[in-house]
This record gives C-alpha cells, sequence and structure tokens, in this order.
C-alpha cells in the first residue's frame, strides 16, 4: 500500500470515511474485520468503492475470504483504478 500514491491516499480516506476510523490508523496488515466492517458491510463497502471509481470488483478476487486487510483492499482497488486509467489511455 503506497501511501504516497493519490489514487491509494484517495482509497484510504473513502475507506476512513465508511468506517468512521482516522486514516493513520489503517495499517497495511489491519484486517478490516477490526475496523468493524462484518463480511456484509466489506460487500456494501465494496459497491461503494466500485461506484465512487467508476470500476467493477469482481466477486472471486482477493476480497472474497474472511480474511480480508486493509491493504489487500486497497492494493487490490488501486490495481483495478490503474488498470482502467490504462485501458482509456
Amino acid at each position: 500500500m503506497q501511501t504516497d500514491d493519490p489514487a491509494v491516499a484517495e482509497i484510504v480516506d473513502f475507506i476512513s470515511g465508511e468506517v468512521g476510523v482516522d486514516s493513520s490508523l489503517l495499517t497495511p496488515e489491519t484486517p478490516v474485520s477490526e475496523l468493524g466492517i462484518s463480511s456484509l458491510d466489506l460487500i456494501e463497502t465494496i459497491f461503494k468503492l466500485e461506484s465512487r471509481f467508476g470500476i467493477e470488483i469482481p466477486n472471486d478476487g482477493p476480497l472474497s475470504g474472511t480474511d480480508v486487510t486493509v491493504g489487500t483492499l486497497v492494493d487490490h482497488v488501486a490495481e483495478l483504478l490503474a488498470a482502467q486509467k490504462a485501458k482509456t489511455a
């Protein structure tokens, strides 16, 4: 999770706002479950990320497990954004 990347910073800020936790507390190793995000809440957050960034996050990717970390979530969304940007370039 590259915090100097503006896209990553925007994703972290978005997640921070969704869960009501200061973004400085969101480390790559933090399990989303520790932020009070249940599996149902994670699905809702994924839908909101898709809507916010205009991407589609596959159901069978790295976010489908129960041990999702903030780093996994942020990195996956950042990769999808980069791929989308590459397609439109």
